[in-house]
């Protein structure tokens, strides 16, 4: 059972959940791979640096998509005063 409290934790079936779950398997096949603790930290700082920059390019997708998605409810379905 996973701990919903982890700072890593994302809910199932988010776009973080996957790229979590993805980037945990790269990490885990890092350390039975590598060794040597120098070069897996180094990987480890790697595959986090990735973590991050896929977790903002997707927040910046969901961002824009749902702005986009506001704009067309708003010119399709207008506020009735």
């Amino acid at each position: 059972m996973i701990n919903p409290f982890l700072p890593w934790y994302a809910p199932p079936m988010s776009v973080n959940f996957f790229i979590d779950a993805f980037q945990g398997v790269k990490r885990d096949l890092t350390d039975k791979i590598i060794k040597d603790h120098t070069l897996n930290r180094a990987a480890h700082n790697y595959i986090n640096s990735q973590t991050e920059f896929a977790k903002m390019l997707t927040d910046n997708s969901v961002d824009l998509a749902r702005y986009s998605m506001d704009c067309i409810s708003a010119r399709y379905f207008p506020k009735k005063d």
